[in-house]
């Protein structure tokens, strides 16, 4: 995958799948406000590039692998909140793998709008109800 299509740092990958019009985030370990402001960052860097390759802003899918995310501490929480009220990191669904029931429910409560599932088949199979994935 080209330089421009993936950001890794310790804490998260953001890939972007342009055949899907989807970005393919995964995060891992327990992440401190300075993790946060580095996905923030990387995230928007991420969100400028789709449009670029054919992909209006917002008619993007988002799937999260958390499976690998560990429960937040306190101090996390209120700046994930930010970044997921944020109208300019929307996109029409997101999907979240998780297999804590404790992340499950900081996750819904960042977003309550997503759906969460325990396995990346049955993710992407309901990303792609609504759009051009796979195409």
């Amino acid at each position: 995958m080209p330089d421009s299509l993936k950001i890794d740092d310790a804490a998260f990958t953001i890939r972007i799948d342009p055949a899907r019009r989807m970005l393919d985030i995964d995060l891992r370990g327990l992440w401190d406000p300075a993790i946060v402001l580095r996905f923030r960052d990387a995230l928007a860097t991420t969100l400028g590039r789709l449009p670029t390759l054919g992909c209006p802003l917002g008619q993007q899918v988002t799937l999260f692998d958390m499976t690998q995310f560990a429960v937040q501490p306190r101090d996390v929480l209120p700046l994930l909140e930010q970044i997921a009220a944020n109208p300019n990191v929307t996109s029409r669904r997101i999907a979240i793998i998780a297999n804590s029931t404790l992340l499950k429910m900081q996750a819904k409560r960042l977003a309550p709008n997503i759906a969460l599932f325990e396995a990346r088949e049955s993710a992407l199979a309901w990303l792609a109800k609504d759009g051009p994935m796979g195409r």
